[in-house]
């Protein structure tokens, strides 16, 4: 399977590569970085657009609030999936393919979706079209890692990833209420799979290092991704990524309980967290002025540290400027932190293996995030105990990169 997968995607089937086009763009240069930004947030839209794609599978679709839950699952599985494996081939494959292959699979299964809705037919669909999605996304990672300042590339993408569904919180649920009910949602979301599409091969233009390419020769090429993700600060990084993850996702998957808690109505709590969203998204853009000025530890540990005062406004202050507040710090320390976590695995690895590896880590971890504070939320929705696991797991994110931290110096001779 991985030699007919090779067959399609390896660097010899790409080779000779064209410099014209959005391929031959300056892979340093802004239009590609803000290109390749776009392609890959919009191949996230299953996790971007997760709140709306579940109201509308329980709502509009009427699978039910369980079912829906478990349809967004499967594509969230076909984003982790194509992400790792993506991330074991990125010194075999030519990025531009896997990202063109991967929209135009996302896009063939979700217009299938438009015809097949029965339930069955709906689970395959959505995780066929996430696992077409994960190729992408994994692509343009991989491919933002070979850049000369990835701090900058890493903080365009990170501001589509937070604007996007930002935009999407606000505009996509009054279309919802609209007469196409969920099949507007579904064409707003293919409009843009169709634009991400033709600016697909622009990853083409973020070539692999000559050097890199030629290590693809060696002996026993297989086993060069593992080797770099066995490396123990490459290890170290991509479960604090996890770790990290996990932190988030216990916050954002209860964030309208929370805000519930702070005595708000449920319009108020998503038109503060859709704000949020979209300032957090400027504010990723601060990471390109401030680049590695500090290095990428320094601003990632501080901004850890806001996050945790901001779930500390969130347990102490329970009111509206409290929820208000809190959600603003904690979601633009996680619009800033994001791009230097990425910056940091790109340090560790050219190739973007350990950047794409990384993401699937995060995947993981966002994921089992709502699980973990399910355990101490119970039936009564103790969000108060569910913060304070949020705030162990941020805590404990940052030992592994403080390890990396510590590496790195001895080795200098520091």
């Amino acid at each position: 399977m991985i030699r007919r997968l090779d067959g399609i995607f390896g660097h010899r089937v790409a080779a000779p590569q064209r410099t014209v086009g959005l391929v031959g763009l300056d892979p340093d240069g802004w239009a590609a970085q803000t290109l390749a930004g776009f392609v890959g947030s919009v191949a996230l839209s299953p996790l971007m657009l997760l709140p709306v794609l579940v109201y509308a599978y329980d709502v509009k679709l009427g699978f039910g609030p369980d079912t829906a839950g478990r349809i967004s699952s499967a594509a969230l599985l076909g984003l982790a999936m194509a992400t790792v494996l993506v991330s074991l081939r990125t010194k075999h494959w030519s990025m531009g393919r896997v990202s063109v292959v991967g929209m135009a699979l996302m896009l063939f299964f979700s217009a299938m979706s438009l015809v097949l809705q029965d339930l069955t037919s709906f689970f395959l669909l959505t995780f066929l079209a996430g696992f077409g999605g994960g190729l992408a996304q994994a692509a343009v990672s991989a491919a933002l890692a070979r850049t000369q300042r990835s701090e900058r590339a890493f903080a365009i993408f990170t501001c589509f990833q937070f604007v996007y569904p930002g935009l999407g919180a606000w505009f996509l649920p009054s279309l919802l209420e609209g007469g196409w009910g969920f099949d507007v949602l579904l064409l707003c979301q293919m409009a843009l799979i169709v634009a991400a599409l033709g600016l697909a091969p622009v990853v083409g233009a973020f070539r692999l290092r000559a050097e890199l390419l030629a290590a693809d020769q060696e002996p026993h090429p297989d086993q060069m991704e593992w080797a770099l993700l066995l490396h123990l600060p490459a290890a170290l990084s991509t479960i604090g990524f996890m770790i990290y993850g996990a932190s988030n996702g216990a916050i954002w998957a209860y964030s309208e309980g929370i805000g519930r808690l702070s005595g708000l109505d449920v319009t108020q709590i998503s038109n503060i967290i859709a704000l949020a969203n979209v300032i957090a998204g400027v504010a990723a853009l601060g990471v390109i002025w401030l680049g590695n000025r500090l290095g990428h530890f320094i601003p990632l540990i501080v901004g850890i540290l806001a996050q945790l005062l901001s779930i500390w406004i969130l347990v102490t202050f329970q009111s509206g400027a409290g929820f208000l507040l809190g959600t603003m710090i904690f979601t633009i320390a996680w619009a800033v932190v994001f791009p230097y976590f990425l910056s940091i695995q790109s340090d560790l690895d050219h190739s973007g293996t350990v950047v794409a590896f990384g993401q699937f880590t995060n995947l993981i971890g966002t994921a089992a995030g709502p699980s973990i504070a399910a355990y101490v939320l119970g039936g009564d929705g103790d969000y108060v105990s569910a913060m304070n696991i949020s705030m162990w797991m941020t805590v404990l994110a940052l030992v592994p990169m403080i390890a990396i931290l510590i590496i790195r110096r001895r080795r200098l001779g520091h």
